[in-house]
């Protein structure tokens, strides 16, 4: 777990560097391309978002949490000075649990082999689509709070076992959950936005703190507790707006 966690800061850190010097330009490509040179302004933009995934489930019980990367791009919409509404499409966003309970698997030499597993882990992987009310705060306007609803569809779900069964070997074993889970689940979001600088030849950094409250129980036809995704998430986007309009916003 904390490898993985050391690795998302990193891979963040790395991101934000390499990104800051060349994404703006990459989209700006695609976006002129696709658009024309008129899409990409203050009242309209497309941005880039990476970050990390600290995920559990509530209704199961001494989980901890599971931890992974987001991906994904989000459209800004300016409705006035102070409202925006942020659309966004997460096609990797990694949930579920880790240290989740042992179960049965029917075989009961398998099981016998996992009764004292090394690590189990629930992975539940999405595809998160929020959409957000921003709302930028009058006294430092480079600080923003948002919420709004978010569906989420699920494209893979695998309960994994593992156990050490000799000194340089382990056995894992996986199991596909998916039909055991619903496939969209309904969430709400509440994110906290601080602008690190705003445009500069076209170019800009967010840092995003977030957190999502699933609404809906994942598990299908569930006779016990709802099991429902919690999810903190940290991450950065690139936003890109043309640099004549960036010129314009200095003026």
């Amino acid at each position: 777990m904390k490898n993985r966690f050391v690795s998302s800061i990193i891979f963040m850190v790395l991101m934000a560097v390499f990104s800051y010097t060349t994404a703006a330009n990459a989209q700006a490509a695609i976006l002129v391309l696709l658009f024309g040179e008129k899409v990409a302004t203050e009242n309209f933009y497309f941005s880039l978002k990476v970050g990390g995934n600290w995920a559990n489930l509530s209704g199961i019980d001494n989980t901890n949490s599971r931890l992974d990367l987001n991906f994904g791009a989000t459209a800004t919409i300016k409705l006035s000075d102070k409202f925006y509404l942020v659309p966004e499409f997460m096609p990797l966003s990694p949930k579920g649990a880790s240290d989740i309970p042992l179960r049965e698997t029917e075989n009961s030499s398998l099981d016998t082999l996992l009764q004292n597993p090394t690590n189990t882990a629930r992975e539940l992987n999405y595809i998160d689509i929020p959409v957000v009310l921003k709302f930028c705060i009058r006294r430092n306007p480079k600080v923003s709070i948002g919420a709004g609803p978010q569906i989420s569809i699920l494209t893979s779900a695998t309960d994994k076992f593992q156990s050490k069964i000799r000194e340089d070997n382990d056995l894992t074993f996986k199991e596909n959950i998916k039909s055991q889970l619903n496939t969209i689940e309904f969430g709400v979001v509440f994110d906290l936005m601080y602008s690190l600088w705003g445009a500069r030849n076209g170019k800009g950094l967010d840092l995003h703190a977030r957190y999502t409250l699933g609404l809906t129980d994942t598990v299908k036809d569930n006779p016990g507790k709802a099991v429902k995704n919690s999810l903190w998430q940290i991450s950065v986007s690139f936003p890109f707006v043309s640099e004549n309009q960036a010129k314009e916003n200095k003026r």
